[in-house]
């Protein structure tokens, strides 16, 4: 409920207002003068303070003052029998959220109070909303303890200072979206836009009318000006992903951008001034790209100031368990559920998955697994694909040197068991007797292996092949 001080040496009218305001359902304390009214400040919180301008000692526009030292969020609105057009913007310049002169209708100060109430509700979202986003692109906040992304958080917490451009590279779902707008949200250019365009997503002409906009008529169907995204980022940052993509045409209107720092829209003949950080990303191979003719040389260097490379999922396993209780608070909180752990089966199965999605077919793998999962434990998981062929995974003898020994001795002895349990069962055709016969493998330890692993056995079976 909205808490008011009203503050009037005219204590007739102290309880006017103050019974205006309570038939309104509203929590109102009175003084009749600054020191009764900064004592109230001092033991309570409030939302708006009405005072009258002249009261014996403290003024009402010092008192304005003292209020807002003591909760800089509160709103003020003066009252006034001497309503002079200087003492209205005195009281603006002081803080005060509007000003009523003597005597008013009930009407126009109820008007008013809604008006800042409402103006308060906004602010206070948007408050609420920019804590949402520091938080969730604090760089500390990009998943992982593995001495590879140790070193990205490191080189984000540098460059954020800086306004260099940074290229991002990186597989497909690997997070290169986030890392740079966890560049932005620590870098002075915070509180200004973060647009970010998908260049590979949209053909020549139109990814040209969407950076750099256009003038009304400079095609079929440009009815009005358009602003680009160079200059709806003004002050702020441009994410340009997957701008490996651009074509040769493109990239000279970039590069020309870039050295001028300036924009023309299509169809147009001035020029506009554009202050706007540029990060890039491309899961592309940009070197190749270069040797073969398809990206500028002068581009790359202007883009790529300073390089970050994010490693692919299967580079740092040891990263998984870690993703995994993130994304296992973030489903309970969104879908409304208490899955408290998943089983040692499961986090194998997701252990020894190459994750050609990366992170992104992790949050997709786990989600599903979310919707699926009865109790409280998530006891298997299932791939969006198919991955019961160990042919296309790793090597059983491929092993990542940048994790503990005990940790990559465990991960090749699983390939090895997926390959080699998948590998008879298919000679087998299947079947679970004759493979534990031939191989000596008690059959409770084949059929737990084909659980942990997420085998397809019964597709290997002549009646269900295809």
């Amino acid at each position: 409920m909205p808490h008011f001080l009203v503050v009037d040496d005219e204590i007739s009218f102290c309880r006017h207002i103050q019974a205006i305001l309570e038939a309104e359902g509203f929590d109102v304390d009175t003084a009749h003068e600054a020191k009764g009214a900064i004592g109230w400040l001092n033991s309570d919180s409030y939302d708006i303070l009405l005072t009258d301008i002249r009261m014996p000692g403290v003024q009402g526009l010092e008192l304005i003052k003292l209020a807002r030292k003591i909760d800089p969020k509160i709103s003020c609105i003066v009252m006034t029998a001497y309503g002079t057009i200087a003492s209205a913007v005195n009281a603006i310049k002081e803080g005060a959220s509007d000003y009523l002169e003597k005597p008013f209708e009930p009407e126009t100060l109820l008007i008013i109070v809604a008006r800042i109430l409402r103006e308060r509700q906004l602010l206070q979202e948007i408050r609420d909303l920019r804590k949402e986003v520091d938080k969730k692109y604090a760089f500390g906040n990009i998943i992982g303890k593995s001495h590879k992304m140790q070193a990205i958080y490191e080189l984000i917490q540098r460059v954020a200072a800086t306004d260099a451009r940074v290229f991002i590279t990186g597989e497909t779902g690997v997070g290169k979206e986030l890392v740079a707008k966890a560049i932005h949200f620590n870098s002075p250019r915070r509180n200004k836009p973060f647009v970010t365009i998908n260049c590979g997503a949209l053909a020549e002409t139109l990814l040209e009318t969407e950076l750099f906009g256009h003038e009304k008529g400079a095609f079929t169907g440009a009815v009005h000006r358009k602003m680009g995204k160079f200059e709806y980022a003004q002050g702020g940052t441009l994410f340009l992903d997957e701008v490996g993509e651009i074509s040769s045409r493109m990239q000279v209107r970039l590069l020309r951008i870039l050295q001028e720092k300036k924009v023309e829209r299509v169809g147009g003949n001035e020029s506009v001034d554009v202050d706007v950080r540029l990060l890039s990303a491309t899961n592309r191979n940009i070197t190749k790209r270069i040797k073969d003719g398809e990206f500028r040389t002068d581009l790359y260097y202007r883009l790529n100031v300073v390089p970050i490379h994010i490693p692919p999922l299967r580079e740092r396993i040891e990263d998984i368990p870690l993703l995994v209780q993130h994304f296992l608070h973030l489903y309970n909180r969104d879908l409304n559920r208490d899955i408290q752990k998943i089983s040692v089966a499961a986090m194998n199965q997701l252990l020894t998955y190459p994750w050609p999605g990366n992170v992104r077919e992790l949050e997709n793998v786990l989600e599903r697994a979310f919707v699926v999962t009865d109790g409280q434990e998530i006891d298997t998981v299932f791939f969006s694909h198919d991955v019961h062929n160990p042919l296309d995974e790793p090597s059983p003898s491929h092993v990542n040197t940048d994790i503990p020994f005990t940790t990559a001795r465990s991960i090749v002895i699983s390939r090895f068991e997926k390959a080699y349990i998948y590998e008879t069962l298919k000679r087998y055709e299947g079947n679970v007797s004759k493979t534990a016969s031939k191989t000596g493998i008690n059959p409770r330890t084949i059929w737990r292996k084909i659980k942990a692993y997420g085998l397809d056995h019964a597709s290997l079976k002549p009646e269900n092949r295809l």
